[in-house]
């Protein structure tokens, strides 16, 4: 299920040229965060209706803008935080110069979001962000078959010679005393499973009693059953 509402910036020159990636698809994924204090989406993204209106209109959709990436996470017009997708994933995005080896952006291609910074000191709004881009990331890994290892930062990106230097979002990161190999093993641990887990609740001599509090369970919106345990 996709974790993006459609923003698509079709006045901007690098969704009108449209380039096919090179391979027909993304090889990977680099995580951008803005360096801006300010986590509202109207400031990058033109979806009034969702993400209120920017009187300022310097949101990516301008045919003044020479960059843009795939998609944008922060906050919504009522303060949730959800990600806007403002390119097609099969085209090339402007979202990183070129390092000593070239950029992301072509060859290879991959997909790029940024997310919106704040203060760096809210620890709920980053758990949220980032919780986020994990579901992101993991979307597009399972839809592409990107390898986690292709899941980089910004920062990471520049030293491997495929952006210039930037130390997003690895410095945000640091605030909590985290780094990309973390949100790599949030990304995985979202990797889809066959596995089933089942967590008991509650144990009863009664069989009236169980079926009260099964009723109960699902009267709350939980799905559950008795299993007879003979001792």
């Amino acid at each position: 299920m996709a974790v993006t509402f459609d923003a698509l910036a079709v006045n901007n020159p690098c969704y009108q040229a449209a380039q096919p990636m090179p391979e027909g698809k993304p090889e990977g994924i680099v995580v951008h965060s803005t360096g801006a204090n300010n986590p509202w989406l109207r400031r990058y993204v033109n979806a009034p209706d969702i993400v209120g209106e920017n009187i300022y209109k310097n949101y990516y959709d301008r045919p003044d803008w020479q960059a843009c990436p795939h998609a944008v996470i922060g906050r919504d017009k009522d303060g949730k935080v959800r990600a806007a997708k403002l390119l097609p994933y099969d085209i090339c995005c402007w979202n990183s110069s070129s390092g000593s080896k070239g950029s992301y952006n072509y060859s290879p291609a991959y997909l790029q979001f940024e997310i919106c910074e704040d203060g760096l000191y809210d620890e709920d709004y980053f758990a949220q962000a980032f919780g986020l881009a994990a579901q992101l990331c993991r979307e597009w890994c399972d839809k592409f078959d990107i390898p986690l290892e292709n899941v980089v930062g910004h920062k990471e990106a520049h030293a491997l010679g495929y952006a210039n230097n930037h130390a997003d979002p690895d410095h945000w990161l640091a605030k909590f005393g985290r780094d990309m190999n973390w949100f790599r093993a949030q990304v995985e641990a979202l990797r889809p499973t066959d596995k089933l887990y089942r967590v008991q609740i509650g144990a009863f001599r009664s069989y009236a009693n169980a079926s009260a509090y099964v009723q109960q369970a699902k009267a709350d919106g939980y799905s559950a059953f008795i299993v007879e345990i003979n001792e």
